[in-house]
């Protein structure tokens, strides 16, 4: 059997361990809360880089969106201004095809 004193010095060492393991849980606890923090930083970051760069793509998108009407545009203007000449210098030819032209369209959607 123990006596008093033996008891007493037992119950020191569990009470110097526990206050031990207390302080390094606290630590690791203190470690963990920085490690989030830092994670929660860089998530910011890292959210606020995609948003620029989806950004960025939308710009770059729309400006060749807008380029491309542009080009069609003028390529619509340059077909309008040939075809208007060709009407011009043989208007019976022309006359003739749009006939031709719409005769096959009637039946074609006269089929269906």
């Amino acid at each position: 059997m123990q006596t008093a004193t033996q008891n007493s010095m037992t119950e020191d060492k569990d009470s110097t361990g526990l206050r031990e393991g207390l302080t390094e849980l606290k630590g690791d606890a203190s470690a963990v809360r920085d490690d989030l923090n830092v994670l929660k930083e860089d998530a910011t970051k890292l959210t606020a880089h995609a948003t620029q760069n989806a950004i960025e793509a939308v710009k770059s998108g729309t400006e060749s969106a807008g380029e491309m009407a542009k080009s069609f545009g003028e390529n619509a203007k340059k077909c309008h201004g040939s075809l208007c000449e060709q009407v011009s210098a043989r208007p019976t030819t022309a006359v003739i095809l749009a006939l031709g032209a719409g005769v096959i369209a009637g039946r074609l959607l006269a089929r269906k």
